[in-house]
């Protein structure tokens, strides 16, 4: 699937996960390397979070923002997706990241990463709501060559590892959350299964292996909701989001 082929309509999770099926099963190393893998999933969360603005909002020229630059306590930061109002700056901050491949090799390195973003970012704009979407697929595949023919080796991350450590940098709460740092306020930990036919799997099981429900949820089916939640929750005086239908 093209960008040209995308659609205009809000996607679905399952157009989510369709379009990154056929942009993986097409080419698994272009994919992994491709901003678009990821663009439908940028997508379904700044339309979730579009659908949600009151008309207030929208009359004081609140945005949802997609792929945005905002000043950070140091640098300008790339912001995957932001709900900006014009006088005010950030409201809230969403950042998106899917590692395909070299999952194990890589995945501190890319932790300490999105730590150093949210200090960032909250140092800036302390009382901003602050979430990451991070994707692992189920079983990942590193691309070599054996007697000059390309092959693919599997690794199987330790997603239960993984999802504990992003739980113990989210739950930002309580009244002295303004002095927070390298905390988020939300987070969704997806391990999709791009075996499964004929769509992917959001294999939730897997995640709540490592870290049950009760202790965190760590769904993207609901981070959206979790996230307007949470704003709500601190700005009782903003009419920025409207209640869930």
């Amino acid at each position: 699937m093209t960008d040209a082929m995308l659609p205009f309509s809000r996607p679905t999770l399952e157009d989510v996960l369709a379009d990154m099926k056929a942009r993986y099963d097409a080419d698994p190393v272009a994919a992994v390397r491709s901003q678009g893998f990821i663009k439908m999933l940028h997508k379904y969360v700044a339309d979730g979070l579009r659908d949600r603005l009151t008309d207030d909002a929208r009359r004081q020229g609140i945005q949802v923002k997609e792929e945005v630059r905002v000043f950070g306590s140091h640098k300008p930061k790339d912001v995957d997706v932001a709900v900006v109002h014009p006088d005010n700056g950030v409201l809230l901050s969403v950042g998106v990241r899917s590692q395909m491949a070299s999952v194990g090799n890589n995945v501190l390195e890319y932790y300490q990463g999105i730590i150093g973003e949210c200090i960032s970012l909250q140092d800036r704009f302390p009382m901003a709501v602050y979430g990451y979407v991070y994707l692992h697929p189920l079983i990942s595949r590193k691309w070599g060559k054996v007697a000059g023919e390309r092959v693919a080796r599997e690794e199987r991350p330790d997603h239960a590892r993984y999802a504990r450590m992003y739980a113990a940098v989210t739950g930002r709460d309580g009244k002295g959350y303004k002095d927070l740092r390298g905390i988020y306020d939300q987070f969704a930990y997806l391990v999709v299964d791009f075996d499964q036919v004929p769509l992917p799997g959001i294999r939730d099981d897997v995640v709540q292996q490592g870290v049950p429900l009760e202790k965190a949820d760590l769904r993207i089916e609901t981070f959206v909701d979790r996230l307007v939640d949470t704003f709500v929750d601190r700005n009782i005086w903003l009419d920025v989001f409207r209640p869930k239908d």
